[in-house]
């Protein structure tokens, strides 16, 4: 099948499928400008590839259709091939991140030793967090934010990817579910709880675990463990404590509230365990992006000004 791509893009618009690097992304080459691209195949008329296009093309880009933020994978085309109707596809080109995540980091560097520093983690950080301000500004919500689609070039800057399951909340009485969040294990305790308002919380929440995640010597564990919705929020409960109505006054007016949930206190161990990296700033930090209480968690434009950036 790629070879066919390959054959349709030279034919059509110069492009040249040059590897797979996941299922249905590639890397390419613009053969007139020698430009290297990534090539995402959608299906034509799914939902994510409608949504993916409207909101890269519409709402987060400027008149020429191009990304304004830095920190943002710029969408540079969007092609159809008429030719291949059978297959139903629809092709984003995209800007080539050479194909590093965060997820792998280390092999940016060559070596086996994944440990990031705490300036790394800062400036990492603080690109998302810039990435997420300037989606939530806009009223989108991301809703896939983890370590596989924060994409790093080689000069070090994050782009933030794969906006596929984000929604643009054009209506104040917009809801979302389990299953449009990407990532179950980063889901917020106040959905696992049944909360289904949509709002700049649940990236919050993302970003604390991403936080969280490369603290971590091998940044490949999520913070909180779960197959289901009962097993991860308990999980949360175990290391972070059971909530108490003074520190998240909605929580026992929350759908699946039990009075029988079990009461554990708050577990500093592992989060302390942290501040050997990231020091008394940077807990403090991630105290706040994985604030119980939707309402008291901070923004992505509070946290931009937090005295963590300032060390």
């Amino acid at each position: 099948m790629a070879v066919s791509w390959t054959m349709m893009f030279r034919k059509h618009h110069g492009i040249i499928i040059e590897s797979e690097i996941c299922k249905s992304i590639f890397k390419a080459i613009h053969q007139p400008s020698q430009q290297i691209l990534c090539v995402k195949s959608l299906s034509l008329l799914s939902s994510s590839s409608i949504n993916e296009a409207y909101l890269l093309r519409s709402i987060l880009s400027t008149d020429d259709n191009s990304n304004i933020h830095p920190n943002i994978l710029s969408l540079l085309s969007i092609k159809y091939l008429p030719t291949l109707t059978i297959n139903n596809s629809i092709y984003f080109i995209f800007d080539y991140a050479y194909n590093r995540d965060l997820a792998t980091h280390g092999l940016l560097y060559g070596g086996t030793e994944k440990q990031l520093t705490n300036e790394q983690i800062q400036t990492y950080l603080y690109q998302l967090l810039s990435a997420i301000n300037f989606c939530h500004d806009r009223l989108v919500y991301h809703c896939a934010i983890e370590l596989k689609h924060l994409l790093i070039t080689r000069t070090g800057q994050l782009k933030l990817s794969n906006f596929e399951y984000a929604k643009h909340a054009v209506l104040p009485t917009m809801r979302i579910n389990i299953s449009d969040v990407s990532c179950f294990s980063q889901s917020p305790p106040e959905l696992l709880l049944g909360d289904r308002t949509l709002n700049s919380s649940l990236d919050m929440w993302s970003a604390g675990c991403v936080f969280a995640q490369l603290c971590s010597s091998t940044q490949i564990q999520p913070l909180f463990h779960g197959n289901h919705q009962i097993e991860l929020l308990f999980c949360i409960f175990s290391m972070m404590g059971t909530p108490t109505n003074d520190i998240w006054p909605l929580f026992h007016k929350l759908s699946y509230f039990n009075v029988d949930f079990p009461r554990w206190p708050r577990r500093n161990d592992h989060l302390y365990e942290l501040t050997k990296l990231i020091g008394a700033q940077g807990l403090d930090f991630l105290k706040c992006l994985l604030t119980y209480d939707p309402k008291q968690r901070t923004t992505a434009r509070i946290a931009l000004q937090h005295q963590y950036f300032k060390h």
